[in-house]
């Protein structure tokens, strides 16, 4: 395992729906970001049904640096389907625990994710908060979004060319909104306010279209740590 696993035909039904979709997890102790303020604070990742993932990863990169677990990470999605054929237009979230919190780890992740469309693999997206270090061109064909937690942050986000994905407290439409300070529009997330899973809405698989419109992606604080998140985030805003 060595801190990464790749997980075929994910069970999870957020981002899954009627389209089949792969999913990756990274130890998050060696390949998230210091500077991420819901490490250890309510992150969805360490308090759901997916910290049991994140554990274990834990313990499996424990001592790891984040390019040996990146190495790692893209070992995982190269023998992926033994190696052969991916399912056309698959479907692959990468770092449904974990991210790249390095302009290494992130080249060596985009090359395995080329090597992986090759094989007949369709979009992959993901989010990171180490967007101030790792510029979006780091990224190549992964469709990157930005993670943050105050409109503060959209113009340094979009300097380093990333879309931006906030998350706020609670969603005040079902309809893109704009949010105080912030010139953009957020789209809130289909599954939270339609229950549109992310294999159906596809949204975040096109960072480059959303930001060719102009418009960020908003998450209302989801999962058992719910409530540190909106503590968190009334204390960076």
């Amino acid at each position: 395992m060595f801190g990464a696993l790749y997980v075929s035909n994910t069970s999870n039904s957020k981002v899954a729906g009627t389209k089949k979709v792969d999913a990756t997890y990274a130890s998050i102790e060696a390949t998230c970001p210091k500077t991420c303020p819901l490490k250890s604070n309510g992150c969805y990742a360490e308090v759901s049904f997916v910290a049991i993932t994140a554990n274990r990863l834990a313990k499996a990169g424990r001592g790891l640096t984040p390019r040996q677990v990146a190495r790692a990470e893209a070992q995982q999605i190269d023998s992926s389907y033994a190696g052969g054929a991916v399912p056309k237009d698959r479907a692959l979230r990468l770092h449904v625990s974990g991210d790249a919190r390095t302009i290494e780890s992130a080249k060596i992740l985009s090359k395995a994710i080329d090597r992986w469309k090759n094989r007949g693999g369709g979009k992959v997206w993901s989010y990171t908060h180490a967007w101030g270090k790792v510029p979006r061109s780091a990224w190549g064909n992964v469709s990157v979004l930005a993670s943050i937690e105050s409109v503060k942050d959209v113009k340094a986000v979009q300097k380093q060319g990333y879309v931006p994905a906030i998350v706020v407290s609670s969603h005040i439409s079902e309809k893109a909104y704009k949010l105080p300070g912030s010139d953009i529009k957020w789209i809130p997330c289909l599954q939270q306010t339609r229950n549109i899973s992310c294999s159906d809405c596809r949204l975040c698989f096109d960072d480059k279209k959303l930001k060719a419109i102009g418009v960020g992606i908003a998450f209302a604080a989801h999962g058992a740590g719910t409530n540190k998140v909106k503590r968190k985030l009334q204390v960076i805003k």
